[in-house]
């Protein structure tokens, strides 16, 4: 679907060995959109698979919101049967819905080299829940978390019941 300036929901770049992911929808606060899950899910394999990259960094655009999760109004009724696949990106998720959301979230995705989050703003939810697989966190002043699902009566499906508790004690 893109955003409003017809760019990708995900900016991928490579330059001198470092691989700049970076999460492009400011105007829905980066929230996970079925291409950002496709597009996040590639990039992470290409990542992994490329011998010239060392490091990741991983930001998302715009200065209010570094990721407020899942984007519910696309995402929930597509999981559930509520709305058919839209485009493209609608049926590259649903062709391999466990396999892609678990890239996108590295969870469990192999990976041996270094992911550095770069937020700028609130990370909420699924955008809390990536922040669990990277290694180095560097947060502005403006930053905040939380895991928000227990307020709709969802399980936060990135990790976070095992991760957090492991990180966070």
């Amino acid at each position: 679907m893109g955003n409003a300036n017809t760019m990708p929901d995900l900016l991928y770049e490579k330059r001198d060995g470092i691989a700049i992911l970076t999460l492009n929808r400011p105007e829905q606060r980066n929230a996970f959109s079925p291409e950002t899950m496709v597009r996040l899910a590639a990039a992470w394999i290409d990542f992994r698979d490329d011998d010239s990259l060392r490091v990741a960094i991983l930001t998302g655009a715009g200065d209010t919101a570094f990721c407020a999760g899942g984007d519910l109004g696309r995402l929930m009724p597509l999981f559930t049967g509520a709305r058919e696949p839209e485009d493209e990106w609608d049926r590259r998720l649903m062709d391999d819905v466990a396999g892609v959301m678990s890239t996108a979230l590295l969870r469990p995705f192999e990976l041996y080299k270094p992911i550095i989050a770069a937020i700028n703003g609130y990370a909420v939810a699924g955008g809390a829940e990536i922040l669990q697989s990277t290694d180095i966190r560097i947060a502005s002043e403006e930053a905040s978390f939380g895991l928000s699902e227990v307020q709709r009566g969802l399980v936060p499906g990135g990790g976070s019941m095992v991760r957090l508790p492991r990180q966070i004690p």
